[in-house]
C-alpha cells in the first residue's frame, strides 16, 4: 500500500461536495498519477493503494468524480472508455490505430 493520501485530494473531493473515502482519494490520484487510464488500469491501482474494492465500486466513484469535474471520461471511437485527471481544457486527443495509444 502507498503512503497516505495527499490532503489536497480531500479536500478537492469535499469541495466538490462528495463525502472523502479511502477508495475515493486513491481513484483520484491513480487517475491524476496516470495517462489516459482505462477501467482495468485504475481498479489495479486503486486496489494496490487501499487493498481490495469491487469493479462496481469502482464504477460509481469514476462516476461521481467524473461528474463532480475532478476527473475527465473520454471515449476513443471504437474503444473503451478512458479517464484523465486533466480537466479545465479543451484539448484534444489522438488514437493510434494500430496499438490504441491515446495521447
Amino acid at each position: 500500500m502507498s503512503p497516505s493520501p495527499t490532503p489536497g485530494a480531500a479536500d478537492e473531493l469535499r469541495g466538490a461536495g462528495l463525502r472523502v473515502t479511502a477508495a475515493r482519494v486513491a481513484l483520484l490520484e491513480t487517475v491524476r498519477h496516470g495517462d489516459h487510464l482505462g477501467i482495468e488500469a485504475i481498479t489495479l491501482g486503486v486496489r494496490d493503494r487501499v487493498g481490495h474494492i469491487s469493479l462496481q465500486a469502482v464504477y460509481e466513484a469514476l462516476h461521481a468524480l467524473t461528474a463532480a469535474g475532478l476527473i475527465r471520461r473520454i471515449e476513443p471511437a471504437g474503444g473503451a472508455p478512458r479517464f484523465e485527471g486533466r480537466v479545465g481544457d479543451n484539448h484534444h486527443h489522438v488514437v493510434c490505430r494500430s496499438c490504441g495509444v491515446v495521447a
